[in-house]
């Protein structure tokens, strides 16, 4: 039998290999686009939906090599071209790799080590000295499309909704470039992959890329997606997740392929499972809620902090606006609800309340500092929790407090309830699970 580690199976952190799960769909149109010459490719959807692990391995059947640049806010497009230059330094820099397939030509060769010579670095005049590294005059879009081009790789910029606006323009103009390059170099496209306005956001910068850019949109998994990460990892771990296990974590995970395998990974570690297992062993609902408590305590304090600001009012007002919005919602299912339908929950127990309101405050959940707790699926339309973990705190909450008027600072009552919900987490998690299984199996049998 082989023998597989845990943390290389059920992977949160990082691209899945090996319990990548198949999207037909989404699949031939990420294959479609990434095979058709001067395409450029958006990937689009919402944190912990699949959206790098779909790309990563779909690279990895197309590309033999691919470049990979982190964006982050603060970051210029110099230096993101220094980064994907420097990526290149393997092809151009090792005699090893002149007579590979991707073959580089000698003359592209010597351009390229030409230009590395020419980075140097000069001082900065702040407060101490740092060094800086400067880009090139001979670097320009179209010497890196070359360079990329002729290695046979495309280029992909993770993050890109994260920096700034001045920058993102810089870099949909080195898309209409390298669009351009097709004929030379037909593999030749930057793969931008962010958050659910970043296809808007390159059409905004350049609107003459609006026909040119393949959106994907990557929506949440369903139910049997989310079951099939599970399915498969036992497998390779040789273990057996009880029915009601496996429910309980595709309710839970509400579509995120991350929040699965984080909790199976707990799931494991909490049971000491490391790697494949001689014997099965079986998993039951008690290890489940083991798991739920460790990934409660990993997020305390990213809880605590999201519900502080979102329940934060500068002043005292008619209505409490975020505390109305976030409890109608709780009464939703994980897959949320539509803006209209929260409005007629908010109206049960405040009959006036105007829709000017939940519009203006639910833009601002979903925004909130940086920690949003609510998210707006643009497919569907549907506002939902960015994270389980949310919906379940928000629905053990109010059924203990009701919104009401408070002055501008957060309310003690609610530093005490974080505290008592901390406690009672196993209770709580377990009760809030059991009625979202009994829910589905309804809904199954019903069907």
């Amino acid at each position: 039998m082989q023998k597989y580690e845990v943390h290389k199976v059920f992977t949160p952190t990082t691209p899945a290999r090996l319990t990548f799960v198949e999207r037909k769909q989404l699949n031939t149109k990420l294959v479609n686009a990434l095979r058709t010459p001067g395409k450029q490719v958006v990937v689009y959807g919402h944190s912990g939906s699949g959206k790098s692990t779909l790309l990563v391995n779909k690279l990895h059947q197309l590309y033999e090599t691919h470049l990979t640049s982190r964006c982050m806010k603060g970051l210029t497009f110099e230096a993101l071209v220094l980064d994907a230059f420097d990526q290149l330094a393997p092809y151009y820099c090792n005699e090893k790799n002149i007579v590979k397939k991707s073959a580089v030509t000698a003359q592209l060769g010597q351009e390229y080590m030409a230009i590395k010579s020419q980075i140097g670095v000069t001082k900065s005049q702040e407060t101490g000295s740092k060094s800086v590294r400067i880009l090139p005059p001979q670097l320009t879009p179209q010497a890196l499309g070359r360079f990329i081009g002729q290695a046979n790789s495309c280029w992909v910029l993770e993050d890109f909704h994260k920096i700034d606006e001045s920058e993102r323009t810089k870099l949909s103009q080195v898309m209409k470039v390298f669009m351009d390059m097709a004929d030379d170099y037909p593999a030749l496209k930057i793969v931008a992959i962010g958050a659910v306005d970043t296809a808007r956001q390159v059409v905004e910068c350049d609107p003459e890329m609006r026909n040119r850019v393949a959106e994907i949109h990557v929506p949440l998994m369903d139910g049997s997606e989310i079951e099939k990460i599970v399915e498969k990892g036992q497998e390779l771990i040789n273990i057996k997740f009880d029915g009601d296990v496996i429910q309980g974590i595709g309710s839970y995970s509400s579509g995120m392929a991350s929040v699965c395998h984080h909790l199976c990974l707990n799931v494991c570690t909490v049971k000491e499972i490391y790697e494949t297992q001689d014997d099965q062993v079986e998993i039951d609902q008690e290890a489940l809620q083991e798991a739920l408590q460790v990934y409660l305590e990993e997020s305390s304090d990213t809880l605590k902090k999201a519900f502080d600001a979102a329940f934060m009012q500068e002043r005292t007002r008619k209505y409490d606006n975020k505390k109305l919005i976030v409890k109608a919602l709780s009464k939703f299912g994980p897959e949320g609800a539509l803006r209209s339908e929260i409005l007629v929950k908010i109206r049960n127990e405040e009959p006036e309340y105007p829709q000017g309101n939940l519009t203006k405050y639910l833009d601002q959940l979903c925004s909130v500092n940086d920690v949003p707790i609510i998210r707006h699926d643009t497919a569907n339309g549907n506002y939902a929790f960015s994270d389980p973990i949310y919906r379940v705190f928000a629905m053990a909450y109010f059924s203990e407090n009701e919104p009401k008027k408070f002055g501008p600072r957060r309310t003690s009552n609610f530093d005490e309830y974080f505290e008592k919900f901390a406690n009672s987490i196993q209770l709580t998690l377990a009760e809030s699970l059991s009625k979202e299984i009994h829910i589905e199996f309804s809904r199954k049998k019903d069907s």
